[in-house]
């Protein structure tokens, strides 16, 4: 969508080819919280010698879940089990017309679901704390679409987001959500919409993991299940020497 002479567009630096909203995606982990992993398959002997040898600093534990498969989460309490798991990221929205820009909300739509993994299970060195996050999708037993809620003061998701609040976005200033996503059961692939109102008109802005609308799916890999259904699990404890079975 074009808003004004396509002349004056071009002396913002803005051309009418691009969409109106300039989107970015970063993962936002925090490391004194976010020391979770679970894996698809078992880990190989090799890489369970190489983790069994490893020192339990977060650098280490962090390298060695990057290059064997590992999928990052941290435990999240939606009831007194704290099972479900949670991933975190950064998304961005910068304005990119010179007309008016509003988000009218944020949704995460299911694409897939299956089962949990369980090829293993690695639990990282951790400090315990953390500051609230501005919003939280919370999928739970049939997840569909969740719209984004606001986190309360006990670290709960609360109201939808955008029924407290209002957010404009200006030509080329961007605005930055942390956003949680937590999954009490399945194993899901997800994606974001952006709903927008950009001069009096709807738009949707379909988002993934890459920043595109076509690219990989989100991911968060559900319930984390109880030791006994894992082919490994592990545990790295600050002061520890290496990493340790579990069981």
């Amino acid at each position: 969508m074009v808003i004004g002479p396509f002349q004056e567009d071009v002396k913002e630096g803005v051309s009418s080819s691009e969409p109106s909203v300039r989107v970015g995606i970063e993962q936002s982990w925090n490391d004194d919280v976010d020391m979770g992993w679970v894996f698809d398959r078992p880990l190989s002997p090799q890489a369970v010698r190489e983790l069994t040898d490893l020192p339990t600093d977060v650098s280490s534990v962090v390298g060695f879940a990057a290059a064997h498969g590992g999928i990052r989460l941290s435990t999240y309490c939606v009831t007194e089990a704290c099972d479900a798991s949670r991933t975190r990221f950064k998304l961005s929205l910068t304005g990119r017309r010179r007309g008016e820009a509003r988000v009218t909300d944020i949704v995460g739509r299911v694409l897939e679901r299956r089962n949990p993994p369980t090829g293993a299970l690695l639990s990282g060195p951790t400090a315990g704390s953390e500051e609230i996050e501005p919003g939280m999708f919370v999928f739970t037993d049939n997840p569909t679409v969740e719209r984004l809620k606001s986190v309360d003061e006990y670290d709960q998701s609360a109201r939808p987001y955008f029924d407290q609040k209002f957010v404009h976005l200006t030509l080329n200033e961007p605005i930055v959500f942390e956003i949680l996503a937590v999954s009490t059961t399945w194993d899901i692939d997800w994606e974001l919409v952006v709903k927008l109102m950009v001069d009096g008109k709807p738009e949707e802005l379909v988002v993934r993991s890459d920043g595109t609308a076509t690219g990989k799916p989100f991911r968060n890999p559900g319930k984390i299940q109880h030791l006994s259904a894992y082919q490994g699990s592990f545990k790295c404890e600050v002061g520890e020497a290496a990493c340790k079975p579990m069981r």
